[in-house]
């Protein structure tokens, strides 16, 4: 009898993996964050196949949720208004919930087994790679403008974060958001960080081995290939995208001559709407009145153009203070089809956080319409309320409200100048895309970041004299 009893301990701690120094594995919850367009569907979708293979490969206790399947709703974009229902619905099930980009590949046996048991998941926890700001900066509201922004850490979203589910409880008890007043949503993982950082005192823990481009043996999540590029195979025809911007007669002699020696110089179809006729310039009286803010009007203009026009596969609007790689941009259009309703660009959002807003692509950065969307826009009977309402949050109002179809999201599409930007996250990613002439030099800004991708694609056009005979830019914000 006492051989037997010993004989069934010895099996119960031979069995034991914790008894032989083995930690168990951590329980995981993880979150794409996806977009409902076909081509962003399918790869998070496909990521999605290929992490729950893992999961069960290794007998992992975890569960893998679309953001944008699971909260069909635009608010799901900003994560944060889905913390209430997450700790709802998974808070007592699983020790620790992961928000992931649909381009991130997740080592999720290494993560449970080896990374999280590091921590305690009953504790106010937020992981990730962490990012900080150089100088406070636009796109952050000019946080800590009176302090240290270089102390103030927000996650990587291209490697991942991970809140405990002791955090997400905590929140769940003493949730104090105000969701009365509408609020815009721009840089959500710093936003996120912030609203804990203020709201609930949590400081997030920086994990090394949740990595970005800069990924080695020791990363448990990386960006596949490399840093994140426009590139899916080939390029758009150049002789079917429409590049109409938008400029005025007070910056024909700076704005105007930089978009001219740097990425204008490609283009095949451009029209610049101004509001005087410059034949030299190349730019036309539009018949829009200049308006200092705004610029509803012209861009309806330059959409209602765009409509009648043959041949036509994209539409590409854009600031005469916008920088960006011409060869880029017709590679990620090559992603898409123009016989779908795709507005795309960097998706900004207003009043997601009520329950009632909407998702915008910040005109700063470019904005790109498929030839239906331009269709849908003049169809649907969309049209600005006053010339000089937000051009591109009505545009955001007309898919979101009248069309029924979301903004879709490009992390290669940037509003503000590469300065805003954390050196780590623009480390991801090659751009499409900047903003703003204000405190640095654009010639520059384009040599360094696209200068050198347009002339390989381009080799035909000569760039000999991109730096000649253009007036110093002396910008506001």
């Amino acid at each position: 009898m006492i051989f037997g009893k010993l004989v069934l301990i010895y099996i119960l701690i031979f069995c034991n993996g914790a008894a032989w120094g083995k930690t168990p594995k951590a329980s995981l919850l993880i979150i794409i964050r996806g977009q409902s367009d076909i081509f962003n569907h399918k790869i998070a979708y496909d990521k999605k196949l290929q992490i729950e293979e893992d999961i069960a490969k290794y007998n992992i206790k975890s569960e893998v949720l679309l953001s944008h399947r699971e909260w069909p709703v635009e608010a799901a974009w900003s994560i944060t208004p889905l913390i209430p229902d997450i700790s709802v619905r998974y808070g007592d099930k699983y020790q620790w919930v992961m928000v992931v980009d649909d381009r991130t590949s997740v080592n999720i046996n290494k993560l449970v087994s080896s990374v999280l048991p590091r921590y305690d998941h009953d504790d106010h926890l937020l992981l990730g790679r962490c990012l900080h700001d150089e100088t406070p900066t636009i796109i952050h509201h000019f946080a800590f403008f009176d302090g240290d922004s270089k102390s103030f850490k927000y996650p990587d979203l291209d490697a991942g974060l991970i809140i405990s589910t002791g955090l997400l409880r905590h929140i769940q008890e003493e949730w104090r958001v105000d969701n009365t007043q509408a609020h815009f949503q721009i840089d959500v993982k710093h936003e996120l960080a912030k609203l804990l950082h203020d709201q609930y005192d949590v400081t997030m823990t920086c994990v090394k081995e949740l990595c970005g481009a800069d990924a080695d043996e020791r990363c448990v999540t990386r960006l596949e290939g490399g840093k994140m590029t426009s590139q899916c195979g080939g390029m758009a025809s150049l002789d079917r995208v429409q590049f109409s911007v938008k400029t005025t007669a007070k910056f024909h002699t700076d704005r105007m001559q930089v978009v001219k020696k740097t990425w204008g110089r490609f283009l095949k179809r451009a029209t610049y709407y101004s509001n005087v006729t410059d034949e030299d310039l190349g730019t036309i009286d539009c018949g829009v009145p200049n308006t200092e803010t705004g610029h509803c009007g012209k861009m309806e203009k330059i959409i209602r153009d765009a409509d009648e026009m043959e041949d036509l596969d994209w539409l590409v609007i854009a600031d005469d203070d916008t920088i960006m790689s011409v060869s880029r941009m017709l590679e990620v259009l090559n992603c898409y089809n123009s016989n779908s309703p795709i507005v795309l660009g960097e998706r900004y959002g207003f009043g997601l956080n009520t329950g009632y807003g909407y998702s915008y692509i910040t005109g700063g950065g470019g904005m790109v319409m498929s030839r239906r969307a331009v269709a849908d826009f003049v169809k649907k009977g969309c049209k600005c309320p006053i010339i000089s309402a937000p051009d591109d949050m009505y545009l955001g109002q007309c898919f979101s409200n009248t069309v029924g179809i979301p903004v879709v999201h490009s992390p290669l599409f940037h509003q503000a100048r590469p300065d805003d930007y954390a050196t780590g996250f623009l480390g991801n990613q090659l751009p499409i895309s900047f903003h703003k002439h204000w405190m640095n030099d654009p010639i520059q800004v384009y040599k360094k970041w696209f200068g050198n991708a347009d002339k390989v694609a381009f080799p035909d056009v000569d760039t000999s004299d991109d730096d000649e005979g253009v007036k110093p830019v002396k910008d506001e914000l």
